[in-house]
């Protein structure tokens, strides 16, 4: 018994002491294994930090409102990295690379200026809220029904046409934001989607008759809202 308490005291002892957060990069590097949180956001930064990959207990990244133009590959790499929010900045494109983020939850693109999104994001498994609105997307990858942890879906005010057949496989799926895009029709199926509780299609190219194949096509106690 004596002995057991020893070898916990010790792994107790080993264990380092995390910060709830960090808001500055010059103090959490003077302790990088401790930063589990790091709140960049609002620092005139033009791009991602290299020193970055030195927080390898990093959990959530906050580089939001920043002029950050491209997204620097070693944020993937990140082994413990499950929240990313790069909203407000001034990224055009996601490198494929994004595939390495295998533990990212949440995932924050929001006010960027990015035209698609990579096929590869969509192997992201752990992925439960992802927010792209207010880009200038047009399609959305094809295979986004692989997110079957996905809750959360933001893709409003872009110019998408049309949304995936695969998005009958958002099975966690609970509210779908597609407002103030290019839609004109609602071919995808999403009655088998059990969780959807909200999904919100104003402004939009949606006529009468597709608005009612649009009910059709949701569960029955889904709230389906056309109007602003």
């Amino acid at each position: 018994m004596k002995l057991f308490t020893q070898v916990v005291a010790l792994i107790v002892i080993s264990l380092p002491t995390f910060a709830q957060k960090f808001t500055s990069l010059e103090e959490a590097l003077k302790t990088p294994l401790k930063v589990v949180e790091l709140d960049l956001s609002k620092q005139g930064l033009s791009e991602i930090p290299a020193e970055i990959e030195e927080f390898v207990n990093l959990e959530k990244l906050n580089l939001k409102d920043n002029q950050i133009s491209e997204i620097d590959e070693v944020v993937f790499e990140l082994p413990k990295l499950k929240s990313l929010n790069l909203s407000k900045n001034n990224i055009t494109e996601v490198p494929e690379s994004i595939v390495n983020a295998k533990n990212l939850v949440h995932l924050s693109l929001s006010h960027n200026r990015l035209n698609e999104l990579p096929e590869e994001i969509t192997e992201i498994a752990p992925l439960e809220k992802l927010y792209v609105s207010n880009n200038k997307i047009e399609t959305l990858p094809s295979e986004m029904g692989k997110l079957k942890k996905l809750k959360k879906l933001y893709a409003n005010n872009n110019i998408i046409s049309g949304l995936p057949t695969s998005f009958n496989g958002l099975k966690s799926l609970k509210i779908l934001k597609v407002h103030n895009n290019n839609l004109f029709k609602f071919s995808a199926e999403l009655k088998g989607l059990k969780h959807l509780k909200k999904v919100t299609v104003y402004s939009n190219e949606i006529d009468t008759f597709e608005k009612g194949k649009l009910k059709t096509r949701t569960p029955d106690f889904c709230q389906v809202v056309f109007e602003k």
